[in-house]
């Protein structure tokens, strides 16, 4: 069985490093408590086991809660691959540069790979899995209206039913 290891992931790390570092300005000029623009929604770039890998969005439940929805599709003509997920985000505490939360979410992960055999059909192997869990994170505000996200949480893979510790990225832009 060949092990496929999907180019999205390791691309991300270096992504969000990249935007961190442009996105540095005055520290006078971050604040998540602006009364003028409370910086509410936000759109970027997501990956982990619940919260899904992809495209992500935020947006505010309450001042207090956050809701963030994930997913990516990456299709070739013999690799098959698509995610959800959705996590919601209970603020513990926001001062000016720093959001702590704890969250909980659920992802789905679906992969089909087509593998050709000789003098015969192809062979298709179709793996998909749910996973949930919880943990904690912090988001730090990068500049004006740039944040990095990071988590550690408890991840149940419903593939094999392992909980394991897994961490989980993001990037943003809010608006």
């Amino acid at each position: 069985m060949r092990r496929y290891i999907r180019p999205a992931p390791r691309a991300f790390v270096p992504a969000v490093l990249l935007l961190a570092t442009l996105a540095a300005v005055p520290a006078s000029a971050r604040d998540w408590n602006r009364a003028d623009d409370p910086l509410l929604d936000g759109v970027g770039l997501h990956a982990g086991k619940i919260g899904g890998v992809g495209l992500s969005f935020k947006f505010p439940l309450q001042w207090w809660l956050y809701g963030q929805a994930t997913g990516g599709i990456w299709h070739t003509a013999d690799n098959k691959q698509h995610n959800a997920g959705f996590e919601v985000q209970y603020l513990l505490r926001q001062d000016r540069a720093l959001r702590l939360f704890v969250a909980g979410g659920i992802g789905y992960f679906y992969h089909q790979e087509r593998q050709a055999v000789l003098g015969g059909d192809d062979l298709v192997e179709t793996r998909h899995s749910w996973n949930s869990g919880f943990g904690v994170g912090v988001e730090m505000l990068r500049g004006e209206r740039f944040s990095v996200q990071v988590e550690l949480d408890f991840t149940h893979e419903g593939r094999d039913g392992s909980v394991t510790v897994f961490p989980q990225v993001g990037a943003y832009f809010y608006f």
